[in-house]
């Protein structure tokens, strides 16, 4: 099922959820999260720009920075100073990074020369993410990392525990203190995604504040609860349907080709919303291959073209955590494979008409393949047909649903919980506020430190322009944040590779900023990726977006980033701001 909007007031709870006791917990766990309103900062319309960490690592490029913002008629430049774990400036509590020249101090340089020429700066933190497993800042913490239902550790802090709360202020504190910058921006400052946060600290006070043992969310087995993402295969032939979703379409799946077997995972299982998911791809592995040998993966370059590697990287992961050797191999290698080896094909959509024959030769002579999230925009191919028992694709979903299995069988581990989906949507709801409640007592906390020593510096966040996915797949109580005065500023990323794509984003804005007026400024991005290619907008589309952006009432623009733009962007901005600030 969606949620709507009503996500957001408490549902009616059953009486075995909630008893007395735990109702005042609840009570007080909300009134505590009643904020002191942080002193506002009134922000004329501006013209912003994200400046990438690697741009600030020298004078030269720092000066180069200035230049470009002055060009572009940037009046405000949110710079990078905390990457990866790292500081762009000299910090008492992490280290710098590590390509910032020796003896240099990127932001001592940087603010005083900005400000010469009227340009502010914005200190931009990437706060969760530290994308480096031997960052010194885990090295030290490793409590302080994120672990999803399936116990996986990932490089990325948790921002509901109380020591990473205690660390990021010191870090933000310590630039306005010592550099004057004009602003802190959080970047980051989510969760990857509603299946996290399984770590003890985090399993210890959520029990201790709700009275439900966050054990039970974990789902090893089925029936399951989580957000499920997919893009399905339908209409079943020959495949055996093993377990199914609350929308009614097929999870699992298994098809005898030939000699060999094929098994379906028919959404996006390399998220591990759940910690079944792990425990239906081990099963799965064991039954199709053979002792000692190493599982294969397709690097797919018909489907990297168009969709990039990104799930194959994370199947990667996913493979190697659950103890697998793990080998690439191309399209043209799978004829080459070894019978009774195991090929997985991570969210390969696209699949050519030669490499389908290679594949179902391998099935049919023995081998074993796991498909994750299927080859939707190929299965009208008759040997695709073949070796998944599907004939037909189904419509993408995203939705908060039960898993449950549809027959016994050795691939699917069970239990005896009921399947009432109240039940599981109560504890889901208690699950994800918690995790919001423990990012807004970051943001605000936060705020009223700097606030109460320094009114005038401006608090920043972005988030996704998605409003649902905001709330309920990254946690973010942005509404809470701009209603109780967490932050002067909240920037909705705008990106499109169209222009036409950002009319219904910003409609769908329209209310937000007409309600907060100058604390909704839109970001918007300079260039297009496609797979692994990346192309800068024309001018006059980047000219479109920004003319769009300026009459739905946004406060000023935000472009990403400075180090990507053209020349050409950078008049076509310079002479739409001007335009805009004529015609006010």
């Amino acid at each position: 099922m969606h949620f709507s909007r009503e996500i957001f007031k408490p549902p009616i709870v059953t009486a075995p959820l909630l008893n007395w006791g735990m109702a005042i917990l609840l009570l007080t766990a909300l009134s505590a999260c009643v904020p002191t309103k942080a002193s506002e900062v009134e922000l004329p319309k501006w013209n912003g720009v994200w400046v990438g960490a690697k741009s600030i690592v020298t004078p030269g490029l720092i000066d180069e920075v200035i230049q470009r913002a002055e060009a572009g008629n940037f009046d405000a430049i949110f710079v990078n100073v905390f990457y990866d774990g790292h500081s762009l400036y000299d910090s008492a509590f992490v280290e710098k990074y590590h390509k910032v020249d020796a003896g240099f101090d990127p932001l001592a340089y940087l603010v005083p020369r900005a400000h010469q020429r009227g340009i502010t700066v914005h200190a931009w933190y990437v706060v969760g993410r530290i994308d480096e497993p031997d960052s010194a800042i885990l090295q030290a913490h490793p409590n302080w990392s994120l672990v999803g239902p399936d116990g996986e550790s990932i490089p990325w802090l948790n921002l509901g525990h109380s020591e990473v709360q205690g660390f990021i202020s010191d870090l933000m504190m310590e630039t306005v203190e010592r550099y004057e910058v004009d602003g802190i921006h959080f970047d980051y400052t989510r969760y990857p995604g509603s299946e996290w946060g399984f770590d003890p600290y985090t399993i210890r006070e959520f029990t201790n504040e709700y009275g439900i043992d966050l054990n039970q969310l974990r789902y090893a087995d089925l029936p399951a609860y989580g957000s499920f993402e997919g893009n399905p295969l339908t209409r079943p032939d020959s495949a055996e349907v093993l377990a199914s979703f609350g929308n009614g379409v097929p999870a699992v799946a298994i098809n005898q080709y030939g000699e060999g077997e094929s098994i379906l995972l028919n959404w996006k299982a390399d998220r591990r919303a759940v910690a079944v998911s792990s425990e239906i791809l081990q099963r799965s592995l064991q039954r199709l291959l053979d002792s000692g040998k190493p599982v294969y993966i397709l690097r797919s370059k018909t489907n990297g073209e168009e969709y990039g590697y990104g799930s194959l990287e994370q199947t990667m992961e996913w493979l190697e955590y659950l103890g697998w050797e793990v080998v690439e191999v191309s399209e043209a290698e799978i004829d080459q494979l070894e019978t009774k080896s195991v090929l997985v094909l991570p969210n390969i959509y696209l699949i050519s008409e030669e490499t389908a024959v290679h594949l179902a030769d391998f099935v049919h002579g023995g081998g074993g393949v796991i498909f994750i999230d299927g080859p939707t925009k190929s299965i009208h191919l008759k040997e695709i047909q073949e070796v998944t028992g599907m004939s037909s694709r189904g419509v993408y979903f995203k939705e908060n649903m039960l898993l449950t299995s549809t027959d016994l069988h050795p691939l699917i581990p069970i239990s005896q919980r009921d399947t009432n989906l109240e039940g599981y949507q109560n504890r889901d709801f208690y699950w994800r506020e918690f995790r919001k409640q423990g990012i807004n007592k970051l943001i605000r906390g936060i705020s009223e430190r700097i606030k109460t020593k320094h009114p005038g510096v401006v608090i920043s966040v972005t988030i996704t322009s998605d409003q649902e996915e905001a709330g309920e797949r990254y946690l973010q109580d942005w509404q809470t944040w701009l209603q109780d005065g967490y932050v002067d500023l909240l920037i909705p990323r705008g990106y499109v590779d169209d222009a036409n794509q950002l009319g219904s984003i910003l409609n769908d804005w329209r209310p937000v900023i007409h309600q907060y007026d100058s604390k909704i400024t839109f970001g918007l991005i300079s260039y297009i990726e496609h797979g692994e290619s990346v192309v800068s907008k024309p001018p006059e589309q980047l000219s479109a977006e920004m003319e769009m952006t300026l009459r739905a009432g946004s406060n000023g623009l935000m472009i990403f980033d400075l180090g990507r733009m053209s020349d050409d962007q950078l008049s076509a901005l310079k002479n739409i701001v001007s335009q805009s600030q004529a015609n006010p």
